[in-house]
């Protein structure tokens, strides 16, 4: 099965002994949620930048409907033999999550940072708590994954994941690029099994991160995530869950990534 690859790397060559950045996308999209703008940010600081789509995402074959937690974390380490050496994991929601499952066993993986992401016990609480303050949201993300991205309302999906300053012809670019999801990781999401803490002096360095006004998964999320795993939490004030890709907040994101990563590796 052939997986989607994006590579962006520094326009002089990466750093001597710096690992490689490899980036996880969420549910509903793919590789190119990367690609807008984190991947030549951070190759232009001498970062060398990959992105998979997960199967049956992007431009990635294979069959989605049925994928599993366990198959995406296939692919992940499927994208981490291709790139070889040493890796920092940055994932997305769902991403985040999946990233969490790789950060054991793999003595590769040197550090990640979970922006936005599903918190270790799943989206149970995160999902009620849509239902109750956001139900409109919660029955266009049904929509999608029914029917896909054609029947989905844009100004529903940018409270979901842009601040009001994501202009509306990049909504209109972005819109038709998501995707339905794999059936069986919406339910196994809800209540996945937990990840195993890293120990020992393979411990890998985390970053959690995310914003106060993400209304698919909130700050209380982001400091369960944070708690677990003993790691740096940072909360952006006013940011939204699409932090890659929004147009006031994908820069102070990534320069808030660039500091942590520089100043560990």
């Amino acid at each position: 099965m052939k997986l989607e690859l994006l590579h962006c790397h520094p326009p002089r060559g990466p750093a001597a002994q710096r690992p490689a950045l490899l980036f996880v996308h969420g549910s509903y999209c793919g590789a190119w949620v990367w690609a807008e703008h984190f991947m030549p940010f951070f190759a232009h600081r001498g970062w060398s930048s990959h992105a998979v789509s997960l199967r049956g995402h992007g431009g990635s074959e294979g069959g989605f409907n049925y994928a599993s937690m366990a198959d995406y974390v296939a692919d992940i380490r499927s994208a981490m033999d291709h790139i070889g050496g040493e890796v920092i994991l940055v994932g997305h929601s769902m991403g985040g999550l999946l990233v969490q499952h790789c950060l054991t066993g793999d003595e590769r993986v040197q550090g990640a940072v979970l922006l936005a992401s599903v918190p270790p016990s799943g989206l149970m609480s995160s999902a009620l708590h849509l239902s109750l303050f956001s139900p409109d949201v919660c029955l266009q993300f049904g929509l999608l994954q029914a029917l896909g991205p054609t029947v989905v309302k844009g100004d529903v999906i940018r409270r979901a994941f842009f601040s009001d300053a994501t202009p509306d012809d990049v909504l209109d670019r972005l819109l038709p690029l998501l995707q339905k999801e794999s059936h069986r990781i919406c339910v196994e999401l809800l209540n996945p099994t937990r990840p195993r803490l890293p120990l020992g002096e393979h411990r890998p360095e985390i970053l959690v991160m995310g914003g106060d006004r993400d209304v698919l998964v909130p700050a209380s999320a982001l400091r369960e995530t944070a708690t677990y795993f003993d790691a740096e939490l940072s909360l952006l004030s006013g940011a939204p869950h699409g932090l890659m890709l929004d147009d006031c907040w994908w820069q102070p994101a990534a320069e808030r990534i660039l500091s942590w990563l520089e100043s560990r590796f």
